[in-house]
């Protein structure tokens, strides 16, 4: 199974684990992972824009992947101890204590979100208006510290006004210091709606992180990508978002050679760290081709990893922004020209 290897800042809730047969499940706990040096070229025939396949551009813009054994034999796990480019990892460091299935599942609906976002993020740069609605704000993560609520709450008001999306949510508790939550949640099998009064901890922050339920993105743009049935993971969306700048500007973000693209990209623009980074480089390293390789500003350790592994081989830039990214390319003049404008876009509590 090939991954793009998300990372997120907290952990996800650990899911019980699934009584499966042995055989499914794996002898040993750990994973085999190694760099998978195939590129994923995505502005060429595999990007689609309003039912058309693009040809391939003036350069290609590709995505990376790491290859993982998640119930690896025990020749496979001796074959990657003595492999210098591979390694021999803990499984639950990958899939979060959650069992295979159940992690593989989830890599897609995270790629099928990522991917909306980056098309999304990508509309937004590109001077159209981008609107997102939903049934409320889910609380994916939790931080230890945060007492009242759940992972997977569903938080439909803040003092008694609707919210309907994770960027709603975050206007309502701006300036507040505590607030009575209207929360939907899920008790033996039935829905609840509860009260829940919340405060800020001493440092600022809320301590949850949420996404919009049954989100719907809006934006006029018809974009899809027809990806390798094996990939997993929400890392695509940087490469796809420059994929979809790249065919609607004349095709000249990669003119200068191959351009390898890693990191998550939200609503407003922001590109997030991801996990591999060093696999990544790794599979990057092979192919001489590549001129730039594009990684998430923070953390800065996988950007100095990942300079130390290529060297002078391919010039590594660290982005911030979906924006950032396309001026690194030399793309950004069309946009001063049609003063494209940046979509708000859903953030973390």
């Amino acid at each position: 199974m090939r991954f793009d290897a998300d990372q997120g800042t907290w952990s996800l809730p650990t899911r019980p684990a699934e009584v499966v047969p042995a055989r499914r499940r794996g002898w040993l706990p750990v994973a085999a992972v190694r760099p998978d040096y195939e590129l994923i070229e995505l502005n060429g025939p595999r990007l689609e824009i309003g039912g058309r396949l693009r040809s391939p551009a003036s350069g290609s813009i590709c995505a990376v992947s790491y290859r993982a054994e998640l119930r690896p034999s025990a020749r496979e796990v001796i074959r990657h101890l003595v492999d210098p480019h591979a390694s021999v990892v803990a499984r639950s460091r990958l899939t979060g204590g959650r069992p295979v299935e159940e992690f593989e599942a989830a890599g897609l609906d995270d790629s099928t979100w990522s991917l909306d976002s980056a098309t999304a993020a990508a509309a937004a740069l590109l001077g159209r208006p981008v609107t997102e609605s939903g049934n409320g704000a889910s609380i994916e993560a939790l931080r230890e510290d945060t007492r009242g609520l759940r992972c997977d709450d569903v938080i439909s008001a803040v003092n008694g006004s609707p919210v309907r999306s994770a960027v709603q949510l975050r206007a309502a508790l701006a300036g507040l210091d505590a607030a009575q939550l209207t929360v939907l949640r899920i008790v033996d099998g039935k829905d609840q709606i509860l009260p829940v009064a919340v405060r800020r901890h001493e440092d600022g922050a809320w301590g949850i992180r949420v996404i919009t339920a049954g989100r719907i993105l809006q934006h006029g743009l018809a974009a899809s990508f027809n990806l390798p049935d094996d990939l997993r993971g929400p890392s695509l969306g940087l490469a796809c978002a420059l994929s979809i700048v790249d065919a609607l500007t004349g095709g000249r973000l990669a003119a200068h050679g191959a351009v390898v693209a890693t990191g998550t990209v939200d609503l407003a623009g922001r590109v997030g760290g991801v996990g591999a980074i060093e696999y990544k480089a790794r599979a990057v390293r092979s192919h001489a081709h590549v001129r730039h390789f594009l990684v998430p500003a923070d953390p800065a350790a996988d950007v100095d990893a990942a300079r130390r592994i290529l060297g002078a081989r391919a010039q590594v830039v660290a982005v911030a922004t979906l924006a950032e990214a396309v001026e690194v390319l030399g793309g950004l003049g069309w946009r001063r020209a049609k003063g494209a404008r940046r979509s708000r876009g859903s953030v973390m509590g």
